[in-house]
């Protein structure tokens, strides 16, 4: 791949997506009102990969001007999209176009974000009061994007894979060192003595008492009288 000087190839920043669908993103070429555009790699293929910004991915009408470049530019012959996400609207729209250099993608982009900020529209008359923005310009970082799984790097540096090793290690030694005062407490605690069982008695039950009859209140017989 042949890069021709500029545009200068920026990092990514914290809010940057690691990647863009099966587009692993290398940095940043420009970034706008209307969106940001990234420098990526597709497998072999560079690629220029264009992404709406948060302000502009909100806007209904921003993303139905973006969705008309891209459609106009497809059927038209003058662009070919390697890879794309056009259709969730919980994420921000981007579209990957091939990148010979890194100008040509960032020709080609440009292409599909003017008309999103209306850019592409001369004024009127003649130029005068303020320039005209967007309502969502102030909004112009990276849009609402979502991967999975999460990327993990490939590769550590030597400081990273030490400080790993010495995190565990002191995780390992932290963990052992509670095991063992555990342990030294409880053997120091003295022995509870079970409770007392109760006795099995073989003495024979106490034979019942008698109860005494009562009286009957009757009295003897009385004989006939005659």
């Amino acid at each position: 791949m042949s890069n021709d000087g500029p545009p200068i190839l920026d990092t990514l920043i914290s809010a940057d997506p690691p990647r863009l669908g099966a587009v692993t993103l290398l940095g940043r070429l420009e970034a706008t009102d209307a969106g940001i555009v990234y420098a990526g790699r597709r497998e072999d293929t560079f690629v220029a990969a264009a992404m709406l910004s948060r302000g502009a991915e909100l806007d209904s009408f921003a993303r139905a001007r973006f969705l008309q470049a891209i459609e106009e530019a497809v059927s038209s012959g003058a662009l070919t999209v390697v890879d794309s996400q056009l259709d969730d609207a919980e994420i921000s729209p981007w579209v990957a176009v091939p990148a010979g250099s890194w100008q040509a993608g960032l020709t080609a982009s440009r292409v599909l974000l003017t008309p999103v900020a209306l850019e592409h529209l001369g004024p009127v008359t003649d130029a005068r009061g303020p320039n005209f923005r967007p309502h969502w310009a102030a909004r112009s970082g990276p849009g609402r994007w979502r991967i999975w799984p999460l990327p993990w790097p490939a590769v550590l540096a030597s400081a990273s894979r030490w400080s790993h090793l010495l995190a565990f290690a002191l995780v390992v030694a932290i963990a052992t060192l509670a095991l063992l005062i555990a342990v030294k407490i409880f053997e120091t605690q003295p022995a509870v003595p079970p409770p007392p069982q109760p006795q099995p008695t073989n003495q024979p039950s106490p034979a019942p008492t008698p109860t005494p009859e009562t009286p009957s209140s009757e009295g003897p017989p009385v004989p006939p009288i005659v």
